[in-house]
């Protein structure tokens, strides 16, 4: 079953990174759907253009989550990307607009990342 997780203020932070892992060794297939360029000349920050996605790619590593499943929406709103690809059962993300467009839009299940521990109880039920 896949599940996705936003990377920005959401599996940037080691609590969902804990969960990811917990997931992964119980066999879930974990992506990453994140709103970023997937070109990092494509922002007008020096800072970014230099460091490129080397925090996104660094908690891949630790996570063991392949490079094929990272997806960079390049700005567009992510229910398109899950409207052509209707399989994942869960997307976690930390954007309000995001989390209702996913569920306006399309037949998968997302969940608000708080800053409690609601998200995960929310997803664990439907595990």
């Amino acid at each position: 079953m896949k599940i996705s997780f936003d990377f920005d203020s959401t599996l940037s932070r080691k609590s969902v990174q804990r969960f990811a892992k917990e997931l992964i060794s119980k066999g879930y297939d974990v992506h990453i759907v994140t709103s970023r360029f997937e070109d990092p000349n494509r922002y007008t920050d020096p800072r970014i253009v230099e460091t490129g996605h080397k925090d996104l790619f660094r908690v891949c590593f630790y996570l063991n989550i392949s490079r094929s499943n990272i997806h960079f929406t390049n700005m567009e709103d992510k229910f398109h990307f899950f409207q052509n690809n209707p399989d994942f059962i869960f997307h976690l993300d930390d954007d309000i607009e995001e989390v209702e467009g996913i569920n306006k839009h399309t037949f998968v299940k997302a969940v608000l990342c708080d800053k409690g521990q609601k998200w995960k109880e929310e997803l664990n039920k439907g595990l």
